[in-house]
């Protein structure tokens, strides 16, 4: 999983030497909004996220951030939707690899989660745990994530199919469904376990055994 980064500079809006960037037009402008929004939701929660704080952040003006988002709902939607298509497209890219075995994309798939959720500047539980609250009380988020998590299923359902085709089509969206539901579980327990966390190295092999006993069953 793609690691995302932004230096404290990015984040203010300043270059180098201190002074406010030039901005472009909204074919910049939108996505570097964006990528502060994600760094401010994941890091302040929905309580703190308001556009006066994202604008802050990226450099711009609160009216410039009105302009391409004229709500702060506006803004929390279009950030969760970054957030869900950059990480679906990343993982779509790496279960297509056909210059791998299905066995090894799916592994792949797995390394790049424990490299995100391990990471110190990991910005992916928190915002997924933020989401996950807000699904359980905003409609159109429960909508999205429900449209989420149906794709992130159907990568892993593809997977399992490629590495076991004997199984039968519902089998493999049940056993896809069962590793995307473990997939999700990380995300919670590598945020919350503290001093409980097994070995990171010998829980990474351990999930990829249990992921491959999943997808090779007969």
């Amino acid at each position: 999983m793609e690691i995302m980064s932004i230096t404290s500079d990015e984040i203010s809006g300043k270059n180098a030497k201190g002074t406010p960037r030039q901005r472009g037009n909204r074919t910049t402008r939108v996505p570097e909004i964006l990528e502060v929004a994600i760094h401010v939701f994941a890091s302040e929660g929905n309580a703190g996220f308001t556009q006066r704080r994202v604008a802050a952040d990226a450099g711009v003006r609160l009216s410039t951030l009105q302009h391409y988002f004229g709500s702060r709902e506006s803004l929390l939607q279009s950030t969760i939707e970054e957030m869900g298509k950059r990480y679906i497209g990343r993982f779509q890219l790496l279960a297509d690899d056909t210059h791998q075995s299905p066995e090894a994309r799916l592994e792949t798939l797995l390394d790049e989660t424990f490299v995100a959720l391990t990471d110190s500047d990991n910005v992916v539980s928190p915002f997924a745990l933020e989401v996950w609250c807000l699904a359980e009380h905003q409609t159109s988020i429960r909508d999205l994530m429900v449209k989420v998590s149906g794709e992130f299923q159907a990568i892993f359902s593809k997977l399992v199919a490629e590495i076991n085709p004997a199984l039968a089509p519902d089998e493999c969206r049940l056993r896809g469904a069962l590793i995307y539901s473990h997939w999700q579980g990380l995300i919670v327990f590598l945020r919350r376990s503290g001093r409980n966390a097994p070995d990171p190295v010998a829980f990474r092999t351990a999930t990829k055994v249990v992921w491959k006993a999943l997808s090779n069953a007969s």
